[in-house]
């Protein structure tokens, strides 16, 4: 297996989990507006939600790792271990809220609207964690006594909050004055991103578009 070495390949791996988060959070749309029972539509939109952590957790292992080196990473798919590993080396791995938007010939503005409004690297951390107690009922004795509740607006404010942070963010770097900014749109199969690269003596960036096909 070839892992990717290259910022285009990095980038590419990254584009493709934020492609199935996007499927998975539309699957919650979906599921919460279906007419059957809310213990079910829990469970469904539980799972989705799990994975969508999941595939995040990889992203941010994508845009960052150094797969060669960081060999017990490749196994990994805890969200809460990748990012404590993630931290210690990147410490500004997490993506942030951004909209890159042009504002004159060759000169860009971001725009952080959304800022508080979007899921947090503690809340993907504690979706994940909860989860799994929400899926697993693990034995007799717990089956018997589990009393199932259901809490669907709760499911839906952390799946708009993942909408919230997927729809435009940023990445930084490993270099830590390199950027990815990744817009993806809700609707359509549209993704695109931009590679920012920053000139720190002058204050200036190039902003250099980014193309892949998303399988």
């Amino acid at each position: 297996m070839t892992y990717p070495a290259t910022l285009e390949e990095k980038a590419g791996l990254y584009l493709k989990a934020m492609h199935e988060v996007r499927a998975r959070l539309r699957c919650v749309d979906d599921l919460l507006n279906r007419d059957m029972a809310p213990l079910l539509i829990d469970e469904f939109c539980q799972l989705q939600l799990r994975l969508s952590c999941e595939c995040l957790a990889i992203a941010c292992l994508a845009a960052q790792g150094d797969f060669e080196t960081h060999k017990d990473l490749r196994e990994r798919y805890q969200p809460s271990l990748i990012f404590k590993a993630l931290e210690g080396l990147y410490p500004a791995f997490f993506p942030t809220p951004s909209i890159l938007q042009p504002t004159g010939p060759g000169s860009w503005h971001f725009d952080d609207v959304g800022r508080g409004h979007a899921i947090t690297r503690e809340e993907v951390e504690q979706i994940w964690n909860l989860s799994g107690d929400r899926l697993h009922r693990a034995s007799v004795k717990r089956y018997l006594q589990d009393v199932k509740q259901t809490d669907l607006l709760a499911v839906c404010n952390a799946k708009e909050r993942f909408w919230n942070l997927v729809l435009d963010h940023m990445v930084v770097l490993a270099d830590q004055v390199s950027r990815l900014h990744v817009h993806v749109e809700r609707e359509t199969e549209d993704i695109r991103c931009h590679f920012l690269f920053l000139d720190l003596e002058t204050g200036t960036s190039k902003v250099q578009a980014f193309d892949i096909e998303v399988e």
